[in-house]
């Protein structure tokens, strides 16, 4: 077969998309603060863009940003974390007095929250020698949110380049700083050194700590024996040790705190919950009209007057878009609080199966387009704030987990719904009653959800809930140590 080149001539649809098109679409997209961000930056190009003065003055934000007297500058969260000090080690050893160490800390400490200022006192304090101070800061950085220093010795001296004798030094140091069971590298360090430092350290509770793999397992028997006790004298120190703190960081957490501005507002009203957009969030658009006119009467050459014709244009069509995106936001939060009522008047237990398919039909958009209006959208509400995505959920019923019962109680619910469900039935467990997958697949069937076991498994996992014998295990030490 011989093959030889010809034209052929073809037909096909194609979307072409302009720049405006574009930005409409990354508008849809947008949250409230992050379009006010965007705002501000086109606004520092177009002289013809303002916020809406009226607008930004009744929601509280007192005189509106004009286009050249914005500040795009955005203030950065504190962090209570510092990042590891490089430090050379080679440099030639100083044993300076505790003021040289002190000095060297100084614009550190000062300025640092949380627990890592914390330490860096203590080794201001504490630590006189010039080259174990250095290397407590570096190590300070490499701590992880429990307060642990999890890499191991040949790996932390080869990436810094210091001798494991001076690592051995100066983490002995680090051990016994204030919270007790900072710089352990594992659990069972880490409740050893808290032990040591309340003086309640036995060679006994060591046993203990050294077989934390047998406790887990719930083995009371072969964890008496590997304790070399009797069954009997276990609750003590099961006692001592669940007093410890198994992270010491913690009670130093001090996240950035964040301003989550909602974009919608949800309500009760006398025709149920209805949806509001935020106003006070709500950025409105102002194009400078007058001075256009003013401009435009002066004389100018061709490519300043198409410079600032071009200009304008933009300002209305981002007047448009802006007020187009609001208008869609809207109607497709609305659509979605009507079909979600049972939700915000009983909770998630309440929560319709519902897709981005259903509530395009309802309003006659395209499903992308409701997929960009509902990213990033935060929704307040009187018992709190959460994603507008959250409300989508899947269908769960018999047709989907392929259970083959059927009857007039058999009902479709949503995944979400059937996960709070089932964190319900498994809090309100007695001890003495742990609740198997099997049991809890009959407890839902007789609410009307047939579900296979399979599901209920994989749902309880998903919520990080151990399974029925983990919870059995942790009931019966629980009841040994109150014992």
């Amino acid at each position: 077969m011989v093959l030889s080149p010809r034209l052929e001539i073809s037909q096909k649809q194609k979307l072409m998309m302009n720049p405006q098109m574009r930005q409409a679409i990354e508008l849809l997209q947008l949250t409230n603060v992050q379009l006010a961000d965007m705002l501000k930056r086109e606004m520092e190009q177009n002289p013809f863009l303002a916020f809406d003065a009226a607008h930004f003055r009744e929601a509280g934000n007192g005189e509106a940003p004009r286009a050249v007297t914005v500040d795009g500058k955005s203030g950065a969260g504190l962090n209570d974390k510092i990042e590891a000090v490089r430090v050379d080690f080679a440099a030639p050893n100083h044993s300076g007095d505790a003021g040289d160490v002190s000095a060297m800390l100084e614009n550190r400490a000062a300025d640092e929250g949380g627990l890592n200022s914390h330490i860096l006192q203590q080794i201001a304090e504490e630590m006189s020698d010039r080259d174990v101070a250095a290397l407590a800061i570096e190590l300070t950085g490499w701590l992880d949110e429990d307060g642990y220093l999890r890499e191991s010795d040949a790996e932390i001296c080869q990436t810094i380049g210091v001798e494991t004798g001076l690592l051995a030094t100066t983490l002995a140091q680090l051990q016994s700083f204030h919270p007790a069971g900072i710089f352990a590298r594992n659990l069972g360090d880490c409740l050893s050194l808290q032990l040591r430092a309340a003086g309640d350290w036995t060679p006994t509770h060591q046993a203990l700590l050294d077989h934390l793999d047998i406790l887990g397992r719930g083995d009371m028997a072969g964890l008496a024996a590997a304790m070399r006790v009797e069954a009997a004298e276990l609750p003590p120190y099961l006692q001592a040790i669940r007093a410890l703190d198994p992270r010491p960081a913690a009670a130093f957490d001090t996240p950035p705190t964040t301003l989550a501005l909602p974009d919608v507002i949800v309500l009760q009203g006398d025709g149920g919950w209805q949806a509001y957009l935020n106003e006070d969030s709500l950025p409105s658009v102002l194009v400078l009209e007058r001075d256009w006119e003013d401009m435009a009467q002066r004389k100018m050459t061709d490519d300043e007057r198409n410079f600032m014709k071009t200009n304008v244009q933009s300002a209305r069509w981002l007047k448009k878009a802006t007020q187009q995106r609001a208008a869609t936001l809207l109607r497709v939060s609305r659509a979605i609080v009507a079909h979600q009522q049972g939700f915000f008047a009983r909770g998630m237990a309440a929560l319709l199966p519902m897709g981005l398919r259903d509530i395009a039909e309802e309003i006659e958009m395209h499903e992308s387009t409701v997929s960009r209006s509902v990213a990033g959208k935060l929704v307040q509400t009187p018992d709190g704030q959460f994603a507008l995505r959250d409300l989508f959920s899947g269908a769960v019923g018999p047709k989907q987990s392929g259970a083959l019962k059927s009857g007039d109680n058999i009902k479709t619910v949503s995944a979400r719904a059937v996960k709070a469900r089932l964190a319900e039935l498994v809090a309100a467990e007695a001890a003495t009653q742990v609740l198997s997958d099997d049991a809890l697949v009959s407890l839902l069937e007789g609410e009307g959800i047939v579900l296979a076991r399979r599901t209920v498994a994989k749902y309880r996992n998903a919520l990080n809930i151990p399974s029925s014998a983990q919870r059995r295990r942790a009931a019966k030490i629980a009841r040994m140590v109150g014992d």
